[in-house]
């Protein structure tokens, strides 16, 4: 395996970096709490997922000229896309892609000549940990290396470095749905048919090219010594109900965040008027963050008893670290909208045949027991995950789980959502 030279391509990355600044599933936690320990997590959950994002609104890829946006599991504006179904459908079915053209072993022995395989996006180093572990076991011979940038960041750093014709990125992992799907439109995404993807239910394919890495969902966050377990909420209207005795301290991510968007999105299109009605009633005793991040540090020292659509990026720290003993977390009955996290290989990869193997691995048995390692929610029914689609429907029910598939939809609705949230929170 050869290493690329990144001397042009740093280069050409400072100048976006400066351009766009940054988020997504690391960016949504990496504003937490002050002691050394919790600096640490903070950085693992992000947003995503972002993975969060940041509090960009515009989702367009073009590469930073003019007009730039911020996005991360670094807290980005991630993830404005859904699709005109945003339940995921009870009946798994599974999607009948075209047959692959290229066997696996092919693939293996064309990887062997190949240079460094290079990602960019949002899995924060807490995810990458097992992941590239496992990776690394099944093909020794592909050395892999992360740039953690948020979803917006990305795709202009891919488009800026590609159209320069310096060394970019093989493969893009992040949960910005209008990003991904002007990356299409573009002609920018490798149509490649995981052989993997067969075994799968049809939300794994978001685009052509763009396949789930993982659902990521948004959930309820409490801080027990407040509101202990027995008293917690569990759907989005009890907590409506319940936020007047807490007026003020109830918690949530702002709407320009582009997770936070995507999951508003979803539960407003499931649940329509009633979903308007639950958001206006908890609006006015509800304040919102930029991040994850800050919910955290808030919600851990009280002042925030309550949060809801948090990053499910949480749900590992608060299951292996010290602030698992004050906040816990709920997955809600009526609001948990869980948001694709795509990965796609670039139209321009210097190693594509790593590049498959890399993400068809992802969404195999062993990939996706790596990713539900990491803390992110495999949904592949071969999977045991205690963070995975089938046990969260364990919980929740089949009927409530709301996969909120990448849909141009999201982009047309968004100002309109926006603004009649942010009257509705008072902002």
């Amino acid at each position: 395996m050869q290493r690329r030279r990144w001397g042009t391509t740093l280069l050409s990355a400072a100048l976006v970096l400066c351009a766009c600044g940054g988020d997504d599933d690391t960016a949504d936690t990496a504003e937490q709490a002050d002691t050394a320990e919790t600096e640490t997590t903070a950085e693992d959950t992000a947003d995503e997922n972002s993975d969060d994002e940041s509090s960009d609104a515009t989702s367009e890829t073009t590469p930073p000229t003019d007009d730039t946006a911020e996005t991360g599991e670094s807290e980005s504006t991630e993830e404005t896309g859904t699709t005109e179904e945003t339940t995921a459908p009870t009946d798994t079915t599974v999607s009948e892609p075209p047959a692959p053209t290229e066997s696996l072993d092919d693939l293996a022995a064309e990887a062997e000549g190949e240079n460094t395989l290079v990602v960019y996006g949002n899995p924060s180093d807490r995810i990458w940990e097992p992941v590239l572990a496992a990776f690394a076991e099944a093909y020794p011979s592909i050395e892999v290396e992360t740039f953690d940038l948020g979803g917006l960041e990305a795709f202009q750093r891919y488009l800026s470095e590609s159209s320069s014709g310096v060394a970019t990125a093989d493969v893009l992992i992040t949960s910005e749905g209008d990003g991904w799907l002007d990356l299409v439109e573009r002609g920018e995404v490798l149509d490649f048919q995981p052989p993997a993807l067969a075994e799968l239910p049809d939300f794994a394919l978001q685009a052509p090219g763009v396949y789930s890495m993982a659902v990521d969902p948004l959930v309820a966050m409490y801080n027990q010594f407040v509101i202990p377990p027995e008293e917690q909420p569990t759907s989005l209207a009890d907590l409506a109900a319940m936020a007047p005795d807490i007026d003020g301290n109830v918690g949530t991510v702002e709407i320009e965040n582009s997770q936070a968007y995507t999951g508003n999105y979803g539960y407003i299109m499931a649940n329509g008027d009633e979903a308007w009605a639950t958001l206006e009633a908890i609006g006015p005793h509800t304040r919102a963050e930029s991040g994850t991040g800050a919910l955290l540090d808030k919600a851990t020292n009280g002042e925030y008893p309550a949060s809801f659509f948090v990053s499910g990026a949480i749900r590992l720290l608060l299951d292996t670290a010290e602030q698992g003993e004050v906040l816990d977390y709920q997955y809600l009955t009526d609001a948990t909208p869980l948001v694709p996290r795509g990965m796609g290989i670039a139209a321009k990869a210097d190693s594509p045949a790593s590049a498959k193997l890399f993400v068809n691995w992802l969404l195999s048995a062993d990939g996706q027991a790596a990713s539900c390692q990491g803390g992110l929610t495999s949904y592949r029914a071969d999977v045991e995950c205690e963070y995975g689609y089938a046990a969260i429907a364990e919980i929740i029910g089949e009927e409530n789980m709301n996969v909120v598939n990448y849909d141009a939809a999201a982009t047309a609705e968004r100002d309109a959502i926006q603004s009649r949230w942010n009257e509705a929170f008072g902002r």
